[in-house]
């Protein structure tokens, strides 16, 4: 009978754990003293895809990120599970990954649940998914760089390279800058100049549209079309699927284009009218050959457009020497990444 009391208690504990778990909105892990995942809430499974029913789960937890992904959050992770087993609360922002192997940020913490009776005890942690935040904030960070670079470039190619290799990273997309200048239209896109006919429709349509407040309706792109004195100056960056375009990322866009604008204006005002053709001949080759040491760093090191044109910015800061130059030395040369 004692037994049949036992089980009879065991089980009603678990049935209000469950019920508790369900009622909370953020996810939930409970797990024991050797990392044994004993119960995930639905709110945990709807944010990574993984269920209690597809366990057990111990460390290695399929939704840590592996040593190839990213070994510094895996081993963050791992850390903040051995202190909540030890009794240790912790909290912070950790990089997870979901059954499809997304990233997800969240703000995950700690907590620990002894038990009198048995001696035993069980940790707890909560995860609060913070994409969005995360995702306001690294942009922010990448427009303050974008913004400084515009207002450092010295000419008219590295203003085009910091456009296109800005405006594709921020919006996570395929950027196009288009730029007419004493009647002269060029448009720069993958790292070179391309013909108006050589571009998509949606792109060209994307070009000729007005900007919009939209923050709603999924939208195939953002368009950049900043006022400027000295030459018309727009950007069409083409997302890969439709998305919404939040209002933050409207702000970015504006203060982005105005800054693009900006550096346009006074690189020309600095040259003698007589010699902007010169100088924007100059500038298709230069962004030409930009485009071909971004693609010579990717290919080699398997880098991002966005790494790849940081390296080659560093590399022009710190020998200083214009981004042209640097390009010039990676695609004759085949310097080595600590050489450039």
């Amino acid at each position: 009978m004692p037994s049949h009391d036992a089980d009879h208690q065991r089980n009603t504990d678990v049935a209000w754990r469950r019920a508790v778990l369900a009622a909370i909105q953020d996810g939930v892990m409970v797990l024991n003293e050797d990392g044994l995942v004993l119960e995930l809430n639905q709110a945990f499974t709807d944010l990574f895809g993984y269920s209690l029913d597809e366990g057990p789960f111990v460390p290695p937890y399929p939704w840590w990120p592996s040593d190839e992904e990213d070994p510094e959050a895996r081993a963050a992770a791992r850390h903040a599970v051995e202190q909540s087993r030890r009794g240790i609360e912790i909290a912070g922002e950790y990089r997870l990954y979901s059954r499809d192997r997304q990233p997800v940020w969240v703000w995950s913490a700690s907590g620990r649940i002894d038990r009198q009776d048995s001696g035993l005890s069980t940790a707890v942690r909560t995860f609060r998914p913070i994409g969005r935040e995360k995702a306001a904030q690294q942009r922010r960070s990448a427009a303050a760089e974008v913004s400084a670079d515009f207002g450092s470039a010295n000419d008219l190619e590295t203003v085009l390279a910091v456009a296109e290799h800005g405006f594709s990273l921020l919006f996570d997309g395929d950027a196009t800058v288009r730029l007419e200048v004493v009647g002269r239209q060029m448009i720069f896109a993958g790292g070179g100049s391309v013909p108006v006919e050589g571009l998509e429709a949606s792109v060209r349509e994307g070009l000729d549209s007005s900007p919009g407040a939209d923050v709603v309706s999924l939208r195939p792109g953002i368009l950049l079309a900043p006022h400027s004195t000295g030459a018309e100056c727009r950007a069409w960056v083409q997302f890969d699927r439709p998305r919404r375009i939040g209002p933050d990322e409207l702000i970015v866009a504006d203060l982005l284009a105005q800054a693009f604008a900006l550096a346009v204006d006074r690189i020309l005002t600095a040259e003698y009218a007589a010699d902007r053709e010169a100088d924007l001949e100059r500038a298709v080759d230069s962004h030409r050959l930009i485009g071909q040491a971004v693609g010579i760093l990717i290919g080699r090191y398997r880098l991002t457009p966005g790494q790849a044109f940081g390296r080659l910015k560093a590399a022009s800061q710190n020998r200083n020497l214009k981004l042209r130059e640097v390009a010039h030395r990676v695609i004759a040369a085949s310097l080595e990444a600590d050489e450039l």
